[in-house]
C-alpha cells in the first residue's frame, strides 16, 4: 500500500488542478486518512483531533476546525496569539480567503467582495450585532474595514451560504467579526500583550509608528473576567498618479466650437480628417496628481465575561475606534477640455490612437490652464455596545438574548479649494504614443511661475452623515432527540441615517481678490520622477498655498450655506424564523445540517430635497418624505453528508434578500459640479432578491490538510440598475447655487436615476489547496502552502443600457501564500490577484463602461521568538509596489493610474 506522505507528496506537486485526485485517488487510500471527528450527536457536530501546533499553523487548523464542522459554507481566520492578527488590515486578512476580494483606497484595504457581489450585499456583524463602519465620504451599506485596527480581533468568519437563524439582508455573505473576551485564554489570572512597531514607506519616506496592546484577567475558576485593549497606528502614504477624469468626444455633425467640439483644427484640411478628430475621445481633465496623506486611527476594546456554570453566560462587550485623515491634492491641469473653454481651443496638430479611437498626441492654443489645491480632513468614529446571554434553562431547553447599539459618524469639517487660471496659453502639449497610462505632458509656459496666473476661486465646506443601529433579538432551541433540534427566534432592528453638508456661498473670486500674479499666494510642488513621468514633461509647477490663501480671502469667516444635500432614510427591520437542525447517520454516513425558514418586513421612510420648477418663475425647494414596506419570505437548506470519515459534501440552497443602497433610497438628488454628474434616488425601490445554491466537497486528508472545490449558482431575480441620460445644467430646473463655481450653467452632465430591473445570473467556481510539507525531508518539512482560486461570472440586465457583469466583481481570483515554521522561526510570502471588473456601467461621457485592471499584491513577513514571550518581526506589505489601473471604456482609455509605495514594518512584541 502507498504510504501517506507519498500521496501527499503527489497534492504538492499537481496543487489546484489535484481537484480530479478526488474522486479518482481519494477511495484508494482511505486506510490512510487521518480519523476524522465522531458525529455529532454525541456533543458537537465535529470533534477534531487534537493538534499541538503553535502560531500561524495553529490559527490555520482552527480556522479548519470552524469549516469542517459547520453545516453550511463557512471560513475563518484566526488571531495567531493575543492581540496578533496574521494581517496589518483587516480586509487584506479576509481577502486571504476563497472567494473574496478587496477594495483598496489609499493603499489600504477598504471594502470586500465575496463571490462577486460587493460591500452593499454583505452584511458584517461585530460580536453578533449588526454594524455599519463609515469614514470619510462613505454613505452607503458598505462596511468600511479600515476602521479598524486587527489587532482588536480574534477571529472572522465569512459565511457564504444562508440559514434561518442568520439575519436576512445580504445576497453574497455575511462576515462575523469577533473581539477578545477574558475567559477565551487557556491560564486564569492576567494575560497582557504588547506590540510596537515603525513602518517606513519607500514613496513618501516617511516613519510611522504601530502600537497595541491587551490586558486581561479572569478569576482562578474563570467564571468572570475583564479584558481591555488599545490600537494606535498612522499612516503617510503619498498618492501619486496620472488621471483624466474620463473622456469625451465631440459630434462631426455640428461646427467647430459648439458643444464638446474644439474650437478649430489646423491641419484638419479635408473633411475626413475634421470628422476623425471629432469623433475621437480626448481626455477631461488629464493631469499628473501628488497627494500628501496623514492618517492616524485609535482604536479600544473592552469586556466582561460572567460564566457561573456551563449552563449560564453573560458578556458585555464595548468597541470604539476613531480614524481620522488628512490630504492635500496640488496639480496642474488642461481645463478647457472639460468645459465650455473647449470650443475657443484650437488644434495645431494631433494623432489618434484608432484601436482605442483616441487622441494619443495633440498640440492646442487658446488653452485654459487650471492649477489648484485642495485639503481634505475626515473625522469618523464608531461606538458599540452589545450584551449577549445564554442560558441552559435544561439539559434539553437552551435560549439566548442579543441587545445591542452601535452608531458611525462620518465627517468632513474642512474642505477648501484654491484654483489659479491662466487663459490664452498657446502650445499646450500631451503625447500618450510612447506610453498610453503615463503621457509626456509640457504646458507650453513656465509653471512654477505664478506671474499670469489668476486667483480664480476659493471653496469651503462641510458635510457628514450619521448612522445608527439598535437591535434586539433573542432564540430558543428545543433538543426534540439527541439527533434534531428545534429553534425559534425573532429580532426587532431599527436603522437611521443622514447627511447634510454645508458650503460657501461665493466660490468665485471677485474685486481686489481676483488677483493676477500669485507668486506671494502660492507655492512650488515637484513629482520627482517615481512615477516614471516621461522626460520632457512639465512635473515642477505652482499651486495655490492653503494656509496663504486662507489669510488673505479669509474663507474661513465666511458663512456656510446649506448646499441641500441633507437626506434620511430610517428603517425598521422586523423578522422571524423557525429552523430544525438535524445529525443523524443514513448508510453509515454522518447526515447533518438544516432547514428553515425566515420572515423578514421592512418599512422604509426617506426624506430628501426635491426641486420644483414652474415656467418662467424661479424654483423652489421641499424637503419631502416618501415611505416604502415590503415583506419576503426566505426558505433555506443546508445539508452536510459525511460519505467517509474526512470527506465532507455539502449542499446549500436560500432564498435571500439586500436592501437598496442608502444613497439610491433618498426622494431627492446628488450633485457633483467638479466631475459634471447629477444622481436621482428612488425611494419606492424594492430590495434585490435572488435565490442560491451551493454545492462543495472538502477532503480533510490530514491534520491541517484540506482540498476542496465549490461551485455556486445565484439566480438574481430583482436587480437595481440605473439609466443615465446627458443633459444640459440649465434644462435640469435646478439652481445655479449647486455648481459652487465649479461649472457652468450650459455645462452638459451626466444625470443617473435608480429603477428596479430585471435581474440576472451569476454562478462561479472555487478551489482551495492547504497543506503542510511535513512528509518532505529537513527544513523542507518546516514549509506548507495554503492557496485559492475563485472562477465568477455573471450577467445582470442595465435595462436600456442593456446587460453585462456585475459591477464589481472579478472573473478570476487566487490568492496564495507560502510559510515555514520551525520553533522560534516563522516566515511567510502571500499574493493575492485580482482580474479586471467593472466599476460602472454604463459609462458616462459616451464611455461604454468604467473599470479596474487586474492587480496582483504581493506581501512577506517573519517573525522570530527569542523566548516565549519576546518576538521581533519584520513585514513587507505590497513589496512590487503594484498600481490601480482604473480605465473607461472597453477601448481601456487611462482614468486613473496610482501607486502609493511599498512598506516595510519592524516591530517588537512581548507578552506574558
Amino acid at each position: 500500500m502507498e504510504r501517506p506522505f507519498n500521496h501527499a507528496r503527489t497534492l504538492c506537486i499537481v496543487g489546484v488542478s489535484a481537484t480530479a485526485l478526488l474522486w479518482a485517488a481519494a477511495p484508494a487510500f482511505a486506510q490512510d486518512a487521518v480519523p476524522a471527528p465522531a458525529p455529532a450527536s454525541e456533543q458537537e457536530p465535529t470533534t477534531v483531533d487534537e493538534i499541538v501546533v503553535t502560531g500561524f499553523r495553529s490559527s490555520l487548523q482552527q480556522a479548519l476546525n470552524i469549516k469542517r464542522r459547520e453545516a453550511g459554507a463557512v471560513d475563518a481566520i484566526f488571531a495567531e496569539d493575543m492581540a496578533d492578527f496574521p494581517d496589518q488590515n483587516l480586509a487584506e486578512a479576509i481577502q486571504r480567503l476563497p472567494g473574496v476580494t478587496i477594495e483598496r483606497v489609499n493603499g489600504q484595504g477598504t471594502t470586500i467582495s465575496v463571490r462577486g457581489l460587493g460591500g452593499d450585499f454583505t452584511r458584517t456583524r461585530i460580536n453578533g450585532l449588526e454594524a455599519q463602519a463609515a469614514s470619510g465620504g462613505n454613505r452607503n451599506r458598505s462596511f468600511d474595514f479600515s476602521m479598524f485596527a486587527s489587532e482588536l480581533f480574534n477571529s472572522i468568519k465569512v459565511r457564504k451560504t444562508q440559514s434561518a437563524e442568520i439575519e436576512e439582508g445580504s445576497l453574497g455573505s455575511t462576515v462575523d467579526l469577533q473581539t477578545g473576551r477574558p475567559l477565551d485564554f487557556a491560564n486564569s489570572g492576567f494575560n497582557s500583550a504588547l506590540s510596537i512597531q515603525a513602518s517606513y514607506n519607500d514613496l513618501s519616506e516617511k516613519t510611522v509608528p504601530r502600537t497595541a496592546g491587551l490586558l486581561s484577567w479572569s478569576n482562578e475558576n474563570k467564571t468572570f473576567g475583564i479584558l481591555g485593549s488599545i490600537a494606535y497606528s498612522e499612516r503617510a502614504p503619498i498618492l501619486e498618479s496620472f488621471n483624466t477624469t474620463r473622456w469625451q468626444k465631440g459630434d462631426p455633425t455640428r461646427a467647430y466650437g459648439v458643444g464638446q467640439n474644439f474650437g478649430g483644427c489646423v491641419p484638419c484640411s479635408t473633411t475626413e480628417q475634421r470628422t476623425e478628430l471629432l469623433n475621437a475621445f480626448y481626455p477631461r481633465i488629464p493631469r499628473y496628481t501628488f497627494g500628501n496623506t496623514q492618517e492616524d486611527r485609535l482604536g479600544l476594546t473592552g469586556a466582561l465575561q460572567w460564566r457561573p456554570s456551563d449552563r449560564t453566560e453573560v458578556v458585555l462587550d464595548v468597541l470604539w475606534s476613531r480614524l481620522n485623515s488628512e490630504l492635500e491634492s496640488p496639480n496642474v491641469e488642461a481645463w478647457a477640455f472639460s468645459r465650455a473653454a473647449v470650443n475657443d481651443v484650437i488644434v495645431r496638430d494631433y494623432a489618434i490612437d484608432a484601436d482605442k479611437n483616441a487622441l494619443s498626441y495633440g498640440v492646442f492654443d487658446n488653452m485654459l490652464v487650471r492649477s489648484e489645491n485642495g485639503f481634505t480632513r475626515n473625522e469618523s468614529t464608531f461606538a458599540q455596545v452589545s450584551l449577549n446571554v445564554r442560558h441552559d434553562f435544561t439539559d434539553r431547553l437552551r435560549g439566548n438574548l442579543k441587545i445591542g447599539a452601535n452608531k458611525s459618524e462620518a465627517r468632513t469639517p474642512i474642505n477648501v479649494t484654491y484654483a489659479f487660471e491662466q487663459a490664452g496659453v498657446n502650445g499646450y502639449t500631451i503625447d500618450f504614443r510612447n506610453n498610453d497610462r503615463l503621457p509626456m505632458i509640457n504646458y507650453g509656459f513656465d509653471i512654477t511661475s505664478g506671474q499670469n496666473f489668476t486667483l480664480v476661486q476659493g471653496t469651503r465646506s462641510t458635510s457628514g452623515g450619521d448612522f445608527d443601529n439598535n437591535v434586539f433579538a433573542g432564540a430558543l432551541e428545543y433538543d426534540w432527540t439527541p439527533s434534531l433540534t428545534f429553534k425559534a427566534g425573532g429580532e426587532y432592528r431599527t436603522y437611521g441615517f443622514s447627511t447634510w453638508g454645508l458650503a460657501r456661498a461665493a466660490t468665485n473670486t471677485t474685486g481686489t481678490d481676483r488677483i493676477t500674479g500669485v507668486d506671494a499666494l502660492g507655492k512650488i510642488v515637484s513629482i520627482d520622477g517615481k512615477i516614471g513621468v516621461p522626460a520632457g514633461s512639465s512635473m515642477n509647477f505652482i499651486v495655490p498655498d492653503i494656509s496663504k490663501i486662507n489669510d488673505f480671502l479669509s474663507v474661513y469667516d465666511d458663512p456656510l450655506v446649506s448646499n441641500r444635500s441633507e437626506r434620511e432614510v430610517d428603517e425598521t427591520d422586523k423578522g422571524l424564523f423557525v429552523q430544525a437542525d438535524f445529525n443523524t447517520d443514513v448508510a453509515n454516513m454522518t447526515v447533518r445540517g438544516n432547514v428553515g425558514v425566515r420572515y423578514a418586513q421592512t418599512e422604509v421612510e426617506s426624506k430628501g430635497w426635491q426641486t420644483v420648477t414652474t415656467p418662467g418663475g424661479a424654483p423652489s425647494y421641499t424637503y419631502v418624505t416618501a415611505a416604502n414596506d415590503y415583506d419576503d419570505v426566505l426558505p433555506s437548506f443546508n445539508l452536510a453528508i459525511e460519505p467517509r470519515d474526512d470527506l465532507v459534501i455539502r449542499l446549500g440552497a436560500a432564498k435571500v434578500m439586500s436592501r437598496p443602497s442608502l444613497g439610491d433610497l433618498t426622494p431627492g438628488g446628488g450633485v457633483s459640479p467638479t466631475t459634471r454628474t447629477v444622481s436621482y434616488g428612488n425611494p419606492l425601490l424594492d430590495p434585490f432578491r435572488a435565490t442560491n445554491y451551493d454545492l462543495s466537497v472538502e477532503w480533510y486528508f490530514q491534520n491541517e490538510g484540506l482540498l476542496a472545490a465549490a461551485v455556486f449558482y445565484k439566480d438574481i431575480d430583482s436587480f437595481i440598475t440605473s439609466v443615465t441620460e446627458s443633459i444640459v445644467w440649465s434644462d435640469l430646473g435646478l439652481p445655479d447655487e449647486l455648481l459652487q463655481g465649479a461649472a457652468r450653467p450650459t455645462d452638459v452632465f451626466q444625470v443617473t436615476r435608480k429603477l428596479n430591473g430585471e435581474g440576472g445570473s451569476l454562478h462561479g467556481l472555487e478551489i482551495q489547496y492547504q497543506q503542510p510539507f511535513t512528509f518532505l525531508p529537513g527544513l523542507w518539512s518546516n514549509f506548507g502552502f495554503i492557496g485559492n482560486f475563485t472562477y465568477v461570472d455573471s450577467e445582470v440586465d442595465y435595462g436600456a443600457a442593456g446587460k453585462n457583469r456585475l459591477t464589481g466583481s472579478s472573473k478570476n481570483t487566487f490568492n496564495t501564500t507560502l510559510y515555514y515554521e520551525d520553533g522560534p522561526f516563522q516566515a511567510r510570502v502571500s499574493a493575492a490577484y485580482r482580474s479586471g471588473y467593472l466599476m460602472s456601467y454604463p459609462g458616462s461621457n459616451g464611455n461604454s463602461e468604467e473599470g479596474m485592471n487586474a492587480t496582483t499584491n504581493i506581501d512577506a513577513s517573519m517573525s522570530y521568538a527569542f523566548t516565549d514571550n519576546l518576538t521581533v518581526s519584520l513585514e513587507g506589505i505590497n513589496l512590487t509596489d503594484e498600481y490601480n489601473d482604473r480605465y473607461v471604456d472597453v477601448a481601456d482609455r487611462v482614468s486613473d493610474y496610482r501607486h502609493t509605495g511599498r512598506e516595510i514594518a519592524i516591530g517588537l512584541r512581548w507578552k506574558y
